[in-house]
């Protein structure tokens, strides 16, 4: 399937996005050391998964020289929008990871050529807070230019209201999971539950809207939402069971990080598979 690397970059952003998400919201509920420690790793691992999906991303073009294409269209192509407020999240989250980091020690000697402006950067009143907002709003913009670059009037099964549906609780399933996994655990945990129960409800509705535009092409995807649905449930059940536990074990966490994973892949290659355009 030539969409794949598309498949993978919308999937890897969404979950980046929303662990910053998550991540900057826990700024605003509790700002002990702890749990700023905990947002540093959420926020370093979402960078690393961005960067993956700019790397499968990159496939896609088939050719570096086509980057060119993607900065002239900003403002007029969907696209590049979506790619270029893509690259601003990456990087108020890398320079939010660079400040956080020196104010958790003031005394390091790593990054000594940006070390004094970070220091000065932190001395600004409700900095932290500041950037947080700013990256709950650019998360959520992010994933609204991935929506706004699918939802086209020309392809019918793409443009309806099931498309931000599942762009954004996607972003609330696996950004859940996978910020529960690194440590912020009720915050993300909250946030997975609401976002796999919506997932698995909203199926079937969306599965019969897709089989009044095209019931060939949506009884050829029948079998991927199935199995995204059954790698849901286990993963929620995974999370159930651990949360009863009165000692969390990592592996069912991250068990039902993988599964949930897995199965937003298979769900985003059905909503690949049901590009049409009628006559």
């Amino acid at each position: 399937m030539h969409e794949l690397p598309l498949v993978f970059f919308t999937v890897l952003g969404q979950l980046s996005a929303g662990m910053v998400l998550l991540s900057s919201l826990s700024c605003f509920i509790n700002h002990s050391q702890a749990k700023q420690v905990i947002r540093q790793k959420i926020n370093g691992l979402a960078l690393l998964f961005m960067a993956l999906g700019m790397l499968i991303a990159s496939f896609h073009l088939g050719h570096p020289m086509r980057a060119f294409n993607v900065i002239l269209g900003i403002g007029r192509s969907p696209m590049s929008n979506e790619i270029f407020t893509f690259s601003v999240l990456f990087g108020v989250t890398l320079v939010s990871l660079l400040l956080n980091y020196f104010a958790l020690n003031p005394n390091s000697e790593k990054l000594d050529m940006i070390k004094p402006l970070c220091l000065k950067i932190n001395r600004i009143p409700y900095i932290n807070q500041l950037l947080a907002i700013v990256l709950m709003i650019l998360s959520l913009v992010f994933v609204w230019t991935i929506v706004l670059t699918y939802r086209l009037p020309t392809v019918k099964t793409w443009d309806t209201v099931y498309t931000p549906i599942q762009m954004y609780l996607t972003m609330l399933a696996l950004g859940g999971i996978a910020s529960a996994r690194v440590g912020l655990y009720r915050l993300g945990t909250g946030a997975f539950i609401i976002g796999v129960l919506l997932i698995v409800l909203s199926k079937v509705p969306y599965f019969n809207l897709m089989t009044s535009i095209s019931p060939a092409l949506a009884n050829a995807q029948l079998s991927w939402m199935i199995i995204e649905c059954i790698l849901l449930i286990v993963a929620l059940m995974l999370i159930i069971f651990n949360y009863w536990r009165t000692k969390h074990m990592t592996i069912l966490c991250t068990t039902a990080f993988a599964c949930t994973f897995l199965g937003e892949v298979c769900g985003r290659i059905a909503f690949y598979n049901l590009w049409t355009i009628p006559l």
